[in-house]
């Protein structure tokens, strides 16, 4: 897999994605905390790790670190104008055999609605095709979250079907959800917009 520099930036219209800082981690844990409460169904072990800053801390060090090993390019998401931190987007799980990884992501409460969403993914995924070569992106989302279904549908990705008791909630009950897929070929027939940018 292609080594991708530590200071890589992703930049659209509105947004600016890039690597987490050390600096970052006090923006990191306060956003997390404040979304504690909607973030926890789907994202138990990130809000379970950053309770205290020094964690939230300690995560991102860990961020860099896999990184440098092309485990995981985990990426926040600001806004540009103002410069404002919003979520968090990351390539994780990689198979290089295919190869594949999946997509995870999450946004403040209060910039949800606002498309930008849509914009990081369509960033997330260009740079999952043509820097880091992937055949195939996945994302999996539970069966009430129709927000992150529509994101995936908007972009390009295709219900793959329901993979039943496949993820631990917050609450620890095994929960189903849906596999959501998007193939290279897909990617440069479906999505020639994204391809050509």
């Amino acid at each position: 897999m292609t080594e991708i520099a530590e200071d890589t930036e992703l930049i659209t219209d509105r947004l600016r994605l890039r690597p987490y800082r050390e600096p970052d981690a006090l923006i990191f844990h306060n956003l997390i905390q404040e979304n504690k409460t909607r973030l926890a169904p789907a994202f138990p072990s990130r809000v379970l790790v950053t309770k205290r800053y020094e964690e939230a801390l300690r995560l991102i060090k860990r961020f860099r670190v896999d990184w440098q090993l092309g485990q995981v390019y985990a990426f926040g998401i600001w806004h540009q104008n103002p410069d404002k931190y919003i979520g968090d987007i990351s390539l994780k799980n990689f198979d290089h055999s295919i190869p594949k990884a999946e997509i995870g992501y999450y946004l403040d409460g209060s910039a949800e609605g606002y498309g930008y969403g849509t914009e990081a993914l369509q960033a997330l995924i260009r740079f999952a095709f043509k820097q880091l070569s992937v055949n195939k992106l996945y994302l999996r989302c539970a069966l009430q979250n129709q927000r992150s279904a529509e994101l995936a549908e908007r972009c390009g990705f295709r219900r793959e079907g329901l993979i039943r008791q496949d993820f631990r909630d917050n609450t620890r009950q095994l929960i189903d959800v849906y596999y959501y897929g998007l193939t290279r070929s897909e990617y440069n027939t479906l999505l020639p917009d994204q391809n050509n940018s």
